[in-house]
Order: structure tokens, then sequence, then C-alpha cells
């Protein structure tokens, strides 16, 4: 019997030693996605990303995450408001994790998120700063690399950049020309310093993402990403199983790509069940 208690005493420390900074802390997520069915430009009309907002969220339910706000085709006024209050649910102690499914464009090697209308852009960097104050770390997932639809767009129409509490603007406004010369993809962030924050992007930079074979089902990426999200193993595992299935899925078009990192381990549905003698 005394055997037996010294080595679970010793399976427990090795246990202590293999996770020594997991984080406890309570994951806070905000989804936002847009497929554009308020915008006057038809050719932002997309079919997959509140069918990938939707999937994720079902996978998220399903998991350890405390608090889940979801935000579905939200307007300029309506990124502001929802993005305020989440970010104020947040303490030094939490995780916060950010989904975004839409369109996103790289403007002079900034990334910005637009809102459902297509009148407002968000700024991704401004964003992700506003989460590493609040929380003890960021969890950045982006599905936003479709193609430009603003090749034919009026040059001298200007667009509003959404303002993220207390952050302070690159670019006070963009007009649409800037955006129709914009490259494919979005940018690296340039504000991942420490190890506060992660991004998961479902391509490389400067790629463009794919919408999959049935519109409105889902895309390649928020499919494997949900399906991995919802296991219990590291966050590190996610991202890689989930670049592994979609670069298969896709033929090598596309490959999910990661910035960034924390100083701890996140197990977002718990970690794997051990064997214990």
């Amino acid at each position: 019997m005394v055997t037996f208690r010294f080595a679970f005493v010793l399976v427990i420390c090795a246990l202590s030693a293999a996770f020594p900074a997991a984080a406890r802390a309570e994951v806070k997520a905000l989804l936002v996605g847009s497929n554009y069915e308020s915008a006057e430009n038809e050719a932002l009309r997309l079919a997959n990303p509140l069918a990938d907002l939707r999937i994720v969220a079902s996978a998220l339910r399903g998991t350890s995450v405390a608090d889940l706000s979801v935000l579905e085709e939200p307007s300029g006024q309506e990124w502001r408001e929802g993005l305020d209050t989440w970010l104020d649910t947040l303490t030094g102690d939490d995780i916060g994790l950010f989904y975004f499914a839409g369109h996103g464009f790289q403007i002079e090697g900034h990334n910005f998120l637009m809102s459902s209308d297509g009148k407002s852009l968000v700024p991704l960097d401004s964003l992700v700063s506003k989460i590493t104050e609040r929380a003890r770390g960021a969890v950045i997932i982006i599905d936003a690399c479709r193609n430009n639809p603003y090749f034919d767009a009026e040059p001298d129409d200007a667009i509003e950049i959404v303002e993220i509490a207390g952050a302070t603007r690159g670019i006070n406004y963009v007009t649409f020309s800037d955006i129709s010369t914009s490259t494919g993809g979005l940018a690296q962030l340039g504000n991942l310093r420490g190890l506060s924050a992660v991004a998961f992007f479902s391509t490389e930079p400067g790629n463009v993402a794919e919408d999959g074979p049935n519109p409105g089902k889902g895309s390649p990426f928020a499919i494997e990403f949900a399906k991995q999200i919802d296991r219990r193993q590291s966050l590190d595992e996610v991202f890689r199983k989930t670049a592994i299935a979609v670069t298969a899925r896709t033929e090598n078009r596309q490959s999910p790509w990661r910035q960034g990192d924390l100083a701890f381990n996140v197990f977002v549905s718990g970690m794997r069940a051990l064997p214990i003698p």
C-alpha cells in the first residue's frame, strides 16, 4: 500500500511538471461573423461566414468557455458597442478568445475587419492591444482572408474606422481607393510582443482562404477548427492539427498560419485523460 501511494505521488508530481503553467483562468469568447446581407455593394456578400461562426460557436458551447458572446451581421455601431461590452468583462485572470469570419483587408501593413454594412472597418491591431491590456492572454482566430470585392469601387469615397475605446488609431480614415489596391490576404500583426497573445489565421499572410465546395455549409478552416477545439488537447495541438487538416483538404492551396505565443498552455476543452496507476 505504501508503495502504491508513493507511486501515485510520483505520477502527480510528473503531471505537475509536464503542465507547469496550464491556464486555469476563465476563457471568455467573442465571436463575430458577417455574410454582408445588408451591404449595398452586392459584391461584398459571402455565403459562409455566418455558417462558420455558428459551427465554431456550437463547438465552443461544449467546452469550458465561461462566457460566449456572439455578434451576427454587426454594423459599425454594433461592432463598437459589442466590443466595448465584451472588453469590459475581461479581467487580468481571463483568457480573451476572439473569432472573426468575414471580409478583412491589409492597408499599409495594418489589418482591418469589415462591418456587415460595408461602411466601417475595425482595426485588428488596436483590438488585439485592448484584449492584452485587459486579460492575461489573448487568442485571436481570424478567418477573413477572402477575395477583395473593391477593385471597381469609386476611389474618393471614404470609409469609417471604428474607434475602439481607449485605443490609438494608426489610420483615421480609409478610402475605397486604398482598399481596392489592397493585396489579397492579411498582413502579420505588428503588436504581438512578448508572450501575451497568439493569433491563428485561416491562411498564410498574403494568401486567400477558400469557402469550400458547399456554400453556406462552412469553410474548410471553420469545420476543421471546430472539430479540433472541441477535443481535450492543448491550444497548440488544436492549431497544428487544424493546419494539417485544412492543408490536406485544400490540396495545399491554403495553410493556416499562427503568429505569437503565450507563456502558458491553454486547454479550452480540458487536458487529455491520462491513466493513473
